[in-house]
């Protein structure tokens, strides 16, 4: 199983929940499930979102998408979105 984080700050958690909610179909049709939601303890609109992968060429597909200026106006990124991809090992 590979795994994607994707670790950003986000301007308003809310409008940023909202927004990425209404993408789901869109992460489900690129293979994108999911795992869990992460904010951090003393700064709750800093995000780390873990999701499983089905193809690392897929998932890359939606990533380029993700990451346009576009895009990260509507999620409400303010920050620079550090991914990075995991193999389980245990």
């Amino acid at each position: 199983m590979i795994y994607l984080s994707a670790t950003y700050k986000v301007e308003d958690f809310k409008k940023w929940y909202k927004a990425f909610g209404e993408n789901e179909s869109k992460r489900m049709h690129a293979g994108l499930r999911v795992e869990n939601i992460f904010r951090e303890f003393e700064d709750s609109n800093q995000i780390k979102v873990l999701m499983s992968i089905e193809s690392l060429v897929t998932a890359n597909e939606y990533i380029e998408l993700y990451t346009t200026p576009e895009y990260l106006e509507k999620l409400s990124i303010i920050s620079p979105v550090d991914i990075k991809f995991w193999d389980v090992f245990y």
